[in-house]
Order: structure tokens, then C-alpha cells, then sequence
């Protein structure tokens, strides 16, 4: 017994050529291609037919897919979706009222395999390849019908390359003709070669039901329909040839497709939702060309958009495009608010969908390498919201699209600043073009201060020593630091990601939340660190003082100086570098070693209205990486009052010791999970825990040995069987967007027995506890809108004429328009009733005007003028293409010979009616020609320019792509501008600054003037406009405080007051007061301290004076003798710094006399011997210091009121 069977295989020659051969053949047998014409069947002929067949209304396809670990590999982790997306094509195909079946796909199950099943065997023998896949099947598909996880067929996607015997490789699928139904052969091979694969399934599901291709053994084309030998995958429009529903038909008739016509157990079928949903033009470029094409950027006029597939193929190159000649998926977005359909760019009406489409998530991305070998990279992965696409109204995807976290996070050599540094300097080489054609380099440093959060991560630099940042690409290496908009959180990392800056917490997650406690411990609460607190005033004059050294690992350090008037804090790192101040001045504000990096260290000072320092801080999170010495100077020493002092407070936190915490040994403790399951069968797992030997309480795992035992393997547990109980699934989508739907979700009810949960009898639930299958949705009324009819005929034989429609106003209710009165759609938009219409060009002659001829009609003797002659009159259309090979339509229409008027054809002779014909035209090839890509503007309004990229090029009809030859080929057309103008709209009005006065101060706060005006910028040039042009509220102000210099303090001199005496030699003072800057009252002088002080007391001469008579009992002057001193600790530590002192000569006295003299030295003898007459002795010493006199010898006769 000779075993035989008939494959049918699917094979694409080139020229799209399909054939269908046996397995016993040696060669292939083609038929001849005969050019019947089909019509396609009405609906009442398709009812007829499924009678008489005894076909249900619908039959249901239970369908169990495996996809080898090929397909699984190369589309990861988007498999699933790329399988659903073309089993939905297949399932609308299957559908399609020309089969006659109403076919619903049910995906009973899929199995990806990520590993290859020993027993299906790929082979160049198909015959045995198809075996193994059936034999395969029948193991894990259950054979009885009534089970909830049998199929009625076997689908194995592949993308092994399928070949018959003789070589030939152009195989796409392989099925046993009639095996649907069969134990034997209910499979079927297809081979996955992109988003033909829907259409590839539907093929070979019809061979598997019995249905041969077109032309074989009948009398139907070879081409056109879907089971047609010549291919047709590019075909927007596939239908099903009589000839396939015929045999359909009789395969059901012959009952060997008893297994459809069943209903399904698990209910429901593949979602009705179009494949472009799921997929974007990107992703079908991706499938066609590979991971690195997408959607062309431009669009070619003279084809529609969803009949080709454009792509670029090159990523660095946006000037040519490869095209591909099939259509776009139905469902593809074409236009805002358009969706392809077989073909067609249509809107929400004409594509028929009343389903609103919610997004879904795709299933996550794999996570991409590290972005950084040190100083904390970011790796990332993905999801996208097109499982399907939201559409016609429904909600996008709810959550993030992305997840993150940092990597490589041991620290670099150079600082977070020096790699954002590195990334602005290798644009260095790269011009920027601030004029057409002019190019200007620069030296590019990182813009940090000038820009925060997103705009610091697209790629921000600023020049070098100009006044300006601008984007020198589109972002920086994902992971470099950014600065938030706001203080981040403790222990959060601040770093880019695709452009933005994102917060990743203190356990390297983005938006974790995470943060470090004081301690510095992620998440931890505050409890193994202490604080440390104090204060400090002290130091020595003109040196730098340690005050406190923070440890390492020291956290959450803060310092402040209320008193820097004549102190200021330093901060110094290891032995001899300091990061803040050391020179013996008041640092800036400032931020080490950049507000980028992690622990950096921030220093502030702030200042009073009169701009005098008024406190200092600093801050550092921590925690330590080593010491630092905080130090402090103060310029002068404690003997000059409280006031000179620092006035320092600090707290920080440490690590507990060892010796603070009670020492607890730990031991490992077994534990053990409640069971996984509240019924029937679970699963018990132990877990090592540390705990306290004596209490038994929980400890950290470092109070215990390490490492910690092996974990005991898990067991079962056994509870009571679970009862029976109702699962329902997800709704599906609504019926109607309004206007009153219903959506609908599987219900069932089902048992747990021990991993698995069974389809057990609806009995066995409890009916009050049923979940409604089915529930109303969008309830509210949908919006009422015009409706129009076809128009009528035109009222024109030829040229331009106008053609009548009728306009109604319908809402949609219960799933049908009904017409409601016109009130409730808006007039201003209602169409109009009569649209233009042109028949066509009018023949040639038409409108001469010489003498008409006699006609004749039907071989008749000729007519009498009076009566009437009608002829057909040719109608010529314009040809389709003005070059490379058009046609024109040519038909005819019946007219008046005499009046030239169109009159209803049945005047003519209608068997003399010549047939329609189209005639080529314009049959020369089409030139080259020029065409363009254009740049980016210069400026986005006020008229800037855009180079655009030139090219010469040939779009030959039947090419995929268009051609770039060289330029010389254009040379007849003249080349278009390389510059264009663009954005030549006006830009707004803006305020402008245009110059400022001096200062009304030369030193200090004063005001100054400026001249504010209202300016627009347009083609290039910026013109004043009126101030009612711009907005009032953001006016810049037209006063201003300037500060040319800080005034210093100084000392205000008072006039000289009048001479002590009358006459001889006394002395003058005068009111020396230390004044501030703005204050008009006098200060302390020890502001003024910086200067020398003016003196106070001078000596003055009047006329000499008689002489002063003397007692007998007073001594000679000869005798006297007056020494001054002032003590040595009651001077400052160092006068020659303090005060400069002002020698004044006094007028020349006779004798040399001390009398009237100004003593300035700091001690000395004063001689009064011969002195006898009324003398004066000045002696001048800085404010607040005693002077000391003693009489070394004499006897003086002195008056109480006079010493």
C-alpha cells in the first residue's frame, strides 16, 4: 500500500509567481493563467449558498500556536505582540463575507519555545517536517473536543527557511490540503517573513479546510483573490474567489469540518482591533529593513500614504528613502485623525469602528548596557503604549514607560564637572553659524549655574568668556549629574537620562524615593548615629585657628558664624589644601568641588542692607570620605571687646561606636512561611533569620556568623480542596463610543487542584454569585453631525458642471444613524447641497461653429434637419502621468448632433456604443529631477534662513525606491536656492535695555537711569515699536540700584574749637567721630582702625602774657621736673600698625620752653625749671588710654580747680 498525500505549499517566485505541487512530483506543474471574470457574490447569494451547505452563521476556529525559538529570537521580547498582530490579520481575512463562513479565530493557547523541541525536525523534506509538527501536536493538544485547551488546529511559525527537493527556497508556507478536522493533519507550517505573515496563515488555514489555489483544477484566476497562485501580498483589497467558497462550501457539506462548529470553552475570540494599533510606520520599517530603519521624513506627492512603505534605511542619512510596494497595516495612523485602511488614508467614519481603543503596555525592553565605566552610569530599559495604540478616543497607558537605575558607581579620577567639561569640549571643532555661511568657533565649558534640571541635560554649554549658552547636540551621556529644579532629598542622585534629569534614589532606582536618614543609612531611621553639637568664639588675631575636625563617615554637618564682621571661616582638606578662603580673606559664595558631584561641600555668605557680611554657613551631607579641619580667622585679638569675636555654632553626626551599643549575639533561626495557598495544595518555604540567643528577637545579619546556613529546601502543604468558584475576565472593549454600547468579558466557573485550575460545570457555582458577563457602557448621547449622500449625476455632458446631495442631520442610536431634526447640528458647518463636479475635457471640435452634417443611426436614410440626431460623443479624461508611460480613459456619451448637449443614452443606438478603452500616453521617460531636505531655520521667527540639502533624482514607475544620479542630470532644470528664508512671521514685540546712566554714587548703593524700549525683531533686524506693543507687566524697571564700589569706613573731622587761654601758649581740640558708610550717626571706632585716626588735641599761641608772680615758699623752677608715663600693658599689641603719628610743631618758644609744646611720644620728661610765668603742656595719646603723671622733683603751689 502506497501511502500518498497532497501538500499544499505557498511559494513566492520572483514576479510574485505561487505554485502548489505534490510531494511525490520531481518538478512543479504550472498552470495556464486564464483571465476569467469573477464578480464577487452578493449578500443574498452567500446566505443561499451557506444553507444550502448547512454552515452556521459562524463557525469558530479553535487555534493553538507555537512559535519556534527562531521567531522568539529575533523578536524577544516583543513575540507575543508581533503574533498577535498578524493572527489578527488573519482572523479579519477569515472573516470576510466572500468566504461565506464568518470564520472567528479563538487562540485557545501560544507556546513561545526558547529552546527546540528534539522532536519537530526542520528539514529540507517537508513532507517530514509537516509530519513531525503534526505528531508533535496530537502529544500536547488534547483530543477531546469538550476539553478547554483543545485546538482544532496546530499553527508552527518559523523562520527556518522552508525548500522543496529541487532547491527552490521561495516556500512560505505548508499544509495538507483538507487536514483541518483530522487527527492526522490538523497543522500547518508558516514561515515568518514580516507582516505578510497574516496573510501567509490565512492561506494555508484555507488549504488545511480544503480550499486549492485559484486556477488549479478550476476555472477561477490564477490572480486577485486570496488563494490565488500568483501571490498577491500586495494587494490592499484580498477577497475570496467563488472558487474557494465553493469548495469551502463542499467541505463543509462532505462533514469534514464538524470540529468549527463547536463553541469554544474558553468564549471570546481575537480582539477585532487593526494591526496598525500595534503597529507604528516606525515599526514596520523596523520589521522590513531592520532595527535601524524608520519612517521616512518626507512624503512623495503623486503616492498616497498608506500604499507604500517608506523608510529610511540609513540613520545618519535623511535624503533618500527605500520604498517598499505594499500597503501600510490597517489601522496605520496616516494624518491627525486618519487611520490606513486597505489602502486608503480614511477618517473615524469611513474605517467603520465604533470600538474605542484603549492603550496597552508592550512588554518591557531588555536593560541596556552601562552608560559609564565609573561615577555612576545609568542603564534603562523600556516599554511602549502600542499593544495596541490608544485610538478613536481611548486612554493612553497608564504608569511609566521607562525604568532605570544607576550602575558602575565606583567613583572616576576627575570630578562629575570635568566629564560634563569633556562632553562641552569636544564640540570645540564643531562650528556654530550665528550668520548664514559665517562660521565661529568657541571654547565650550559646561553651563552649570546658568541652567537647571531638562535644559542641563540637552547638551548645554556656555562660551567660553562670552555672554551666552546654547545646545551643542541633543543630550549629554545618560548618567552624567544635572542639577534638579529643586534640593533634592538626602542620599539622591540627580543624573540625565535621555534628555531629562531624573532623581534616582539612595538605592539607585529612579523615582524610588528612597533617601539616606541623618546617619546616612538608605532608608535607615535615624538610630546608629549620634549628634554632635557645640559652639566656639575664640582664636587668635590674624591667624587661622582649628576649631573642629570632622570625622569620616561624619553626616549632615552644619556650620554658621553669626559674627563675620572681623572673622570668617576657612575650610582646609588633608594637610596643607584649602577649599575654602586660607588667604587671609572672606571667601565667595561657593560650592566644592561643583554642585555636580556627590558630598559636595557648600559655602554661603550673606549680607546685611548696608552689604556688610552678616552670617556665614556650610554645609555638607556627607558622608566623610576623610577628614576635614574647620578652622577660623579673626583679625583682631580678644583686648579689642566681644565684638571682634566669632560667633560659631556646628552639629554633626557619627557613627555609633562599638562600645555605645550593648553587644547582642545573634544565632540563625529557621522560619517558616504560612502555605501559599488558603486551599487545596500549596507550598511552605523556610528562610534563616538572625536573631538575639537569649530573647530570640530579631538582629541585624551582622551580630550573626556568616555566612548564614543553607536554606532547607520548601515542602508542601495540604489544606482543605478548594471550592468551586466564579472567575471573570477583563471586559473587552465597548460596542459604541455613545450613545449606549455593551462590552462583554468571559465568566466561568473553575476549581483550584493543585497547581492548575479547571473549567468545571456552571452548576457548580453558586448562580447569586454569577458576575454579569455583560454590562452597558457609554451611555451619554453621541453628538449629532451631517450626513450627505452620493451626489447625484452631473449636470454637465463635459467640462464643469454641479451635481445634487441630500443633507441630513442623523445621531447614532443603538447602533444605527437615525435623522433627527436639523436644529441639533451646527449650521455653520453644514455642507452644502450642489458640489462641483467635472465630467471631463470635451471633445475636440466641440465648440466650433460650422454647419453640422448629417448622421445616420442604425444604417437609417438620412434624417431631415428638424429631427433630432444623437451620436456618441468621445470623452478623453487627462492623462494619469505628464511622463513615464500614463494612460487616459476614453468613453462616450450620447449628445445632441445639433445643440451638442448630453441627452440620456437610450437616444443613441446602443449597439453602436463603442466600448471604454484606455490608450497610453506621455510614454517618455520621466527627467530628473531636483529635490530637497530641508535644515533647521536659523531663528524661530523674524525671518531667519535654512540650508536645505540638493539632490538630482529619477522616480522610474515599478522602482521601490528613488534613485540619486548625479547632479549633472538635472542641469535642465534650474537648480533651486541651497538658503531659503523661513520663518519670516513677525516675533513678538520684546522689552530692550538699550543704555544706563552713571551711578548716582561713586562708592556704595546708589541708582542709575536707563533707557527701556519696546522692540521687534524682523528679517534681521531689530526696530523700536511702540510701547503698546509689549506687555506692561514684565517692563524691565527703568531705575536701578548700582554699587560701583563698597564705601569704606572712615574718620569725620569736626572744626578746631577756640584756643584754651586767652593769651601765651594753650591748647585747641576738636570732635574726631568714626562714620559708616550710609549710617549718619557715628559708629564704634573700631571700624575705623583700618586708618589712622586724626588727632584730637593741638597746642594754640596767643599773645604772650605778663608774668605771673610767685610765694616765697614756692621752689625754683630750676627744682621742678614732670615725667610721663603711660603704662606698657595699656598699649595696643602692636601701635605702629594702629596709628601713625602726626608730629605738630608749635610756635618757637624762648629759650626753647616746653611751654605751649604737643607731646606725642609715648613717655619722656618734661623740664619746667626757669619757667615763671603761666605755662601750657599739651600731651596727645589715642582715645581711651590713661596717662600717667609724676612730679620727679619740685615744689609746686598749685590750685585744686587748675590740675
Amino acid at each position: 500500500m502506497v501511502f500518498m498525500t497532497l501538500l499544499c505549499l505557498l511559494l513566492l517566485w520572483p514576479g510574485s509567481a505561487a505554485l502548489m505541487t505534490s510531494p511525490l512530483d520531481e518538478h512543479f506543474h504550472h498552470s495556464s493563467s486564464t483571465r476569467d471574470i469573477v464578480s464577487s457574490p452578493d449578500a443574498s447569494e452567500i446566505t443561499r449558498l451557506r444553507r444550502s451547505a448547512s454552515i452556521p452563521d459562524i463557525t469558530h476556529l479553535e487555534l493553538l500556536v507555537v512559535v519556534g525559538p527562531d521567531v522568539q529570537e529575533v523578536h524577544k521580547q516583543d513575540t507575543e505582540r508581533y503574533i498577535l498582530t498578524n493572527l489578527n490579520i488573519a482572523s479579519e481575512l477569515l472573516r470576510d463575507m466572500t468566504l461565506g463562513a464568518n470564520m472567528r479565530v479563538h487562540l485557545v493557547r501560544m507556546i513561545i519555545l526558547t529552546e527546540p523541541e528534539p522532536e519537530i525536525q526542520m528539514s529540507t523534506n517537508i513532507t517530514s517536517s509537516l509530519r513531525s509538527v503534526c505528531d508533535w501536536g496530537r502529544r500536547i493538544n488534547p483530543s477531546n473536543d469538550t476539553d478547554p485547551l483543545h485546538a482544532d488546529l496546530l499553527l508552527y511559525i518559523t523562520r527556518y527557511d522552508l525548500v522543496l527537493p529541487d532547491g527552490n527556497k521561495q516556500v512560505r508556507g505548508v499544509a495538507q490540503l483538507g487536514g483541518a478536522c483530522s487527527s492526522d493533519w490538523s497543522c500547518v507550517i508558516t514561515e515568518d517573513t514580516g507582516f505578510d505573515l497574516g496573510i501567509t496563515i490565512t492561506h494555508e488555514i484555507g488549504h488545511s479546510f480544503g480550499i486549492n489555489h485559484d486556477g488549479v483544477g478550476n476555472t477561477c484566476s490564477r490572480s486577485g483573490f486570496m488563494m490565488a497562485s500568483d501571490g498577491g501580498y500586495n494587494s490592499v483589497d484580498l477577497t475570496w474567489s467563488p472558487c474557494s467558497r465553493q469548495q469551502l462550501f463542499t467541505f463543509f457539506r462532505k462533514g469534514k469540518a464538524e470540529c468549527v462548529k463547536d463553541l469554544p470553552a474558553l468564549g471570546g475570540s481575537l480582539q477585532d482591533w487593526k494591526p496598525g494599533l500595534y503597529y507604528g510606520v516606525d515599526d514596520q520599517c523596523r520589521i522590513a529593513f531592520g532595527n535601524s530603519a524608520r519612517a521616512c521624513s518626507f512624503t512623495n506627492p503623486d503616492l498616497p500614504a498608506c500604499r507604500a512603505l517608506s523608510c529610511h534605511i540609513n540613520p545618519d542619512d535623511n535624503s533618500s528613502c527605500k520604498r517598499l510596494l505594499v500597503p501600510l497595516l490597517d489601522g496605520t495612523e496616516c494624518a491627525p485623525n486618519q487611520w490606513c485602511l486597505r489602502g486608503r488614508c480614511v477618517s473615524l467614519d469611513e474605517l467603520s469602528s465604533s470600538v474605542v481603543v484603549h492603550g496597552s503596555w508592550s512588554s518591557w525592553s531588555e536593560f541596556t548596557p552601562c552608560s559609564r565605566t565609573c561615577g555612576g552610569g545609568v542603564t534603562h530599559r523600556t516599554r511602549k503604549c502600542n499593544n495596541p495604540r490608544p485610538a478613536f478616543g481611548g486612554a493612553d497607558c497608564e504608569g511609566p514607560d521607562i525604568q532605570a537605575g544607576l550602575c558602575h558607581q565606583q567613583p572616576c579620577e576627575r570630578t562629575q564637572l570635568d566629564f560634563m567639561a569633556e562632553q562641552c569640549s569636544q564640540t570645540d571643532s564643531h562650528p556654530l553659524y550665528l550668520q548664514p555661511h559665517i562660521a565661529s568657533f568657541y571654547t565650550w565649558i559646561p553651563a552649570v549655574g546658568f541652567a537647571k534640571g531638562d535644559e542641563q541635560c540637552r547638551y548645554t554649554c556656555q562660551s567660553q568668556g562670552e555672554n551666552f549658552i546654547v545646545m551643542r547636540g541633543s543630550q549629554f551621556v545618560d548618567g552624567t549629574r544635572c542639577e534638579p529644579d529643586g534640593p533634592p532629598p538626602f542620599g539622591s542622585t540627580a543624573a540625565c537620562l535621555k534628555g531629562k534629569c531624573q532623581l534616582f534614589g539612595c538605592d539607585g532606582v529612579m523615582h524610588s524615593g528612597k533617601v539616606r536618614d541623618v546617619c546616612g543609612v538608605c532608608g535607615g531611621q535615624g538610630s546608629s548615629c549620634t549628634m554632635t553639637s557645640g559652639s566656639y568664639s575664640g582664636g587668635q588675631a590674624r591667624e587661622y585657628t582649628t576649631f573642629l575636625t570632622l570625622p569620616v563617615n561624619a553626616t549632615q554637618v552644619y556650620i554658621f558664624n553669626t559674627a563675620p564682621l572681623f572673622t570668617h571661616m576657612a575650610v582646609k582638606v588633608g594637610d596643607d589644601e584649602y577649599v575654602v578662603s586660607g588667604m587671609g580673606s572672606m571667601a565667595l559664595n561657593m560650592t566644592h568641588p561643583s554642585p555636580l558631584d556627590d558630598n559636595h561641600l557648600q559655602y554661603r555668605l550673606y549680607l546685611t542692607p548696608d552689604l556688610l557680611p552678616e552670617m556665614e554657613e556650610l554645609h555638607l551631607l556627607g558622608p566623610l570620605q576623610e577628614e576635614i579641619n574647620i578652622q577660623v580667622y579673626r583679625k583682631y585679638g580678644k583686648e579689642y571687646g566681644k565684638r571682634t569675636n566669632p560667633s560659631i555654632n556646628y552639629q554633626f553626626y557619627t557613627p555609633r561606636r562599638n562600645s555605645d551599643v550593648k553587644e547582642v549575639k545573634g544565632k540563625w533561626a529557621v522560619f517558616t512561611t504560612p502555605c501559599s495557598a488558603s486551599c487545596g495544595l500549596g507550598v511552605q518555604r523556610y528562610f534563616h533569620v538572625c536573631v538575639a540567643e537569649d530573647t530570640n528577637n530579631p538582629l541585624e545579619e551582622h551580630n550573626c556568623p556568616t555566612p548564614a546556613p543553607p536554606t532547607p529546601p520548601h515542602t508542601t502543604c495540604q489544606l482543605p480542596p478548594c471550592p468551586p468558584r466564579w472567575e471573570a475576565g477583563m471586559f473587552g472593549p465597548c460596542s459604541a463610543s455613545c450613545g449606549g454600547g455593551e462590552r462583554v468579558r468571559p465568566v466561568r466557573c473553575v476549581q483550584k487542584l493543585g497547581a492548575d485550575v479547571v473549567n468545571v460545570p456552571d452548576s457548580e457555582c453558586s448562580s447569586d454569585d454569577a458576575p454579569d458577563a455583560a454590562e452597558k457602557c457609554n451611555l451619554q448621547h453621541c453628538p449629532a453631525r451631517w450626513l450627505v449622500s452620493e451626489p447625484g449625476e452631473c449636470s454637465a455632458v463635459c467640462g464643469p458642471g454641479e451635481a445634487k446631495r441630500q443633507v441630513s442631520c442623523v445621531r447614532p442610536e443603538d447602533g444605527q444613524d437615525v435623522e433627527v431634526d436639523q436644529s441639533f447640528c451646527s449650521k455653520e458647518i453644514r455642507p452644502s447641497e450642489s458640489v462641483p463636479c467635472v465630467v471631463d475635457v470635451c471633445p475636440i471640435g466641440w465648440e466650433s461653429k460650422k454647419e453640422d452634417q448629417p448622421a445616420l443611426k442604425s444604417g437609417l436614410s438620412p434624417r431631415s434637419r428638424q429631427t433630432p440626431v444623437y451620436v456618441w460623443s468621445p470623452v478623453i479624461s487627462q492623462c494619469s502621468k505628464t511622463c513615464g508611460n500614463g494612460t487616459l480613459q476614453v468613453w462616450f456619451s450620447c449628445v445632441d448632433h445639433q445643440t451638442r448637449l448630453g441627452v440620456p443614452d437610450f437616444n443613441c443606438d446602443s449597439s453602436s456604443k463603442p466600448p471604454p478603452q484606455s490608450e497610453a500616453c506621455n510614454p517618455s521617460p520621466c527627467p530628473p529631477v531636483w529635490r530637497s531636505k530641508q535644515g533647521v531655520c536659523s531663528v524661530t521667527c523674524g525671518g531667519g534662513v535654512a540650508t536645505r540639502v540638493l539632490y538630482c533624482a529619477v522616480v522610474t514607475e515599478g522602482e521601490e525606491e528613488e534613485e540619486v544620479v548625479e547632479d549633472s542630470g538635472c542641469t535642465d532644470f534650474p537648480k533651486p536656492a541651497a538658503v531659503v528664508s523661513c520663518n519670516t512671521h513677525s516675533c513678538p514685540a520684546r522689552w530692550k535695555v538699550f543704555r544706563t546712566s552713571p551711578c548716582s554714587v561713586s562708592c556704595d548703593l546708589g541708582v542709575a537711569q536707563r533707557t527701556v524700549s519696546c522692540v521687534q525683531f524682523l528679517h534681521g533686524k531689530e526696530s523700536v515699536v511702540p510701547e503698546e506693543n509689549c506687555h506692561t507687566a514684565v517692563k524691565p524697571a527703568t531705575t536701578v540700584p548700582c554699587l560701583l564700589q563698597v564705601c569704606t569706613f572712615r574718620w569725620e573731622v569736626k572744626p578746631w574749637s577756640q584756643c584754651s587761654v586767652p593769651c601765651g601758649y594753650g591748647i585747641q581740640s576738636r570732635a574726631v567721630s568714626c562714620m559708616g558708610p550710609s549710617n549718619p550717626e557715628p559708629i564704634s571706632p573700631l571700624f575705623c582702625l583700618h586708618m589712622p585716626k586724626p588727632i584730637t588735641i593741638q597746642g594754640c599761641f596767643n599773645d604772650s602774657c605778663a608774668d605771673v608772680p610767685t610765694t616765697s615758699d614756692v621752689t625754683t623752677a630750676d627744682q621742678t621736673e614732670a615725667k610721663a608715663s603711660i603704662p606698657e600693658e595699656q598699649l595696643p599689641p602692636n601701635p605702629t600698625e594702629i596709628i601713625t603719628v602726626l608730629q605738630t610743631t608749635a610756635p618757637p618758644t624762648p629759650g626753647g620752653s616746653a611751654c605751649g609744646q604737643l607731646l606725642l611720644e609715648e613717655s619722656g620728661t618734661v623740664d619746667l625749671r626757669n619757667v615763671s610765668r603761666r605755662c601750657t603742656v599739651s600731651i596727645g595719646r589715642p582715645l581711651d588710654e590713661v596717662i600717667h603723671l609724676k612730679v620727679e622733683s619740685g615744689s609746686l603751689n598749685c590750685r585744686r580747680s587748675r590740675f
